[in-house]
């Protein structure tokens, strides 16, 4: 059986995984996946290739976690006040989402997760399912946010709506990078909400049939 870990000790091991994470950040932004050496991560990171591997099983797991953090400190910015929305309908939670991703900086987060991993549809299988396990990851901030703000909607129709919105982006960045070069410009920005305006319209053509 495991010992249990003190406060300390428990500390000091996030402490090591942050920067852990942060080190294979920063060399998957110098080098690209392909340059991305465990060994490399351990000596900037100063712990043996044996801590990094207790952390993280996997190159891909450790993929993951640049995701999550990427993605995540951009989700986890949403700032939803109000109380829970008793009465809302389908499409009223499809615009209080938009709404939600709109008033973040998901743009950027987005185009850092791209000079990493590679323009969407030029990865290796590895980094595809890397960018469906992180979006899946993130998701869940999301769906507890839109459970709890609008209550009356079934589960399993807030776990569709945002799978959607998720899977939709993902499009959506393929689109606008093809289209921008990756140039972050007032006119790429433009672009972009353009983009997403006309998805979310098809979306709630779709949803507002259900309520």
């Amino acid at each position: 059986m495991a010992r249990a870990l003190d406060g300390r000790e428990a500390a000091s091991m996030e402490r090591r995984r942050r920067r852990i994470v942060r080190v294979a950040t920063e060399l998957l932004a110098e080098r690209g996946v392909e340059g991305l050496s465990v060994d490399e991560v351990a000596v900037r990171a100063e712990v043996s290739r044996r801590t990094v591997f207790n952390y993280f099983h996997s190159t891909e797991e450790l993929l993951i976690a640049v995701g999550n953090v990427l993605l995540g400190e951009a989700i986890d910015s949403l700032k939803v006040d109000g109380p829970p929305v008793a009465d809302g309908t389908h499409a009223d939670l499809l615009d209080d989402l938009a709404a939600m991703l709109r008033s973040i900086d998901l743009l950027d987060t987005m185009i850092r997760l791209t000079h990493i991993l590679g323009p969407m549809g030029h990865q290796d299988a590895r980094v595809l399912a890397v960018v469906r396990d992180t979006m899946l990851s993130v998701s869940d901030n999301l769906m507890t946010t839109a459970r709890r703000r609008h209550p009356n909607v079934p589960e399993l129709d807030v776990e569709l709506l945002v799978s959607s919105l998720l899977g939709g982006l993902i499009v959506l960045h393929k689109r606008w990078s093809e289209r921008s070069a990756l140039a972050d410009t007032p006119a790429t920005r433009q672009l972009f909400d353009e983009l997403f305006d006309r998805f979310i319209v098809q979306l709630r053509d779709g949803f507002a049939a259900l309520g």
